[in-house]
């Protein structure tokens, strides 16, 4: 009878292990973002006892002076880190182009007192490539930016990540961004900035978070780009972190890309080769 009990018990844990092992990388991203740190919620909840007499106002209230002196200088500071002197730098002011290097010279920007330079409205970025990592685990990316004039544009992403688990079933995971973005440099070659926004991940998980990040793309020489950029978000107290490494080459309203594509979504990490092609409308 004991014989007995003992071999039950080593097929139940043995059970248990395999449903653990077999469970892939998404499915653990989005219990992970289900259950969520409680650490962070539970340390942000907690009081430190400290105390506060009244004797202490004038002291407080210098140290409230110095610091809105303080954070008045910071503000100003940073104001012009960020958004920039439209007074002093030129560069703010270049023009939208049609597409990357369709006077065989400039990136996404071109120089108000370039010879080529023309009135340019708006432009419709779209841009869709193939994630691969091995037979098992996949993905998609589209991404589509909106730039009604050269100040700022609208950036959408969708991410569809497919998992072939052990145990035979299939795992998906969508996740996406919405940003506000503006670029801070706009030289002909070379353009970098940042985005604020939020990301959301479905899939019966249907929560969102604070996002943001920064990006660049340099145009070396016709046709070639180069594009980088690193995205930091949260949902649940849960980082979800994107990094993309690509090069371009471009093709009239056309490009082609191959890159590296690294994201973070819980403690699981994904790493993918992207191929993919973009046009500029």
């Amino acid at each position: 009878m004991k014989i007995l009990l003992k071999i039950i018990v080593l097929l139940v844990l043995s059970l248990n292990a395999h449903q653990s092992f077999s469970q892939g990388k998404i499915d653990k991203s989005k219990q992970e973002i289900k259950d969520g740190n409680k650490t962070g919620t539970q340390q942000a909840g907690q009081s430190d006892g400290s105390s506060y007499s009244t004797s202490d106002k004038p002291i407080a209230n210098a140290i409230a002076e110095g610091c809105g002196v303080i954070l008045k200088g910071l503000a100003y500071a940073t104001w012009y880190t960020v958004i920039g002197d439209y007074k002093g730098e030129n560069h703010l002011h270049s023009s939208l182009t049609k597409y990357p290097y369709y006077n065989h010279r400039s990136g996404n920007y071109e120089s108000t007192d370039s010879i080529d330079n023309a009135q340019n409205y708006g432009r419709f970025d779209l841009d869709n490539a193939f994630l691969y990592y091995n037979k098992d685990l996949i993905g998609n990316r589209f991404t589509a930016n909106i730039r009604p004039f050269q100040y700022f544009y609208l950036q959408a992403q969708y991410h569809q990540l497919i998992e072939h688990n052990t145990d035979g079933t299939y795992s998906n995971l969508s996740l996406l961004n919405f940003y506000f973005c503006y670029d801070r440099l706009r030289f002909e070659r070379f353009n970098a900035g940042w985005k604020l926004g939020m990301c959301y991940v479905a899939n019966n998980v249907n929560q969102g978070g604070f996002s943001f990040g920064l990006d660049a793309e340099a145009f070396i020489v016709k046709p070639v780009s180069v594009y980088i950029s690193q995205q930091w978000g949260s949902i649940n107290h849960v980082p979800v972190n994107q990094f993309q490494l690509s090069g371009k080459v471009h093709i009239k309203r056309w490009d082609l890309n191959i890159g590296y594509e690294h994201l973070e979504i819980g403690t699981p990490l994904y790493d993918y080769l992207s191929v993919g092609a973009g046009i500029h409308l």
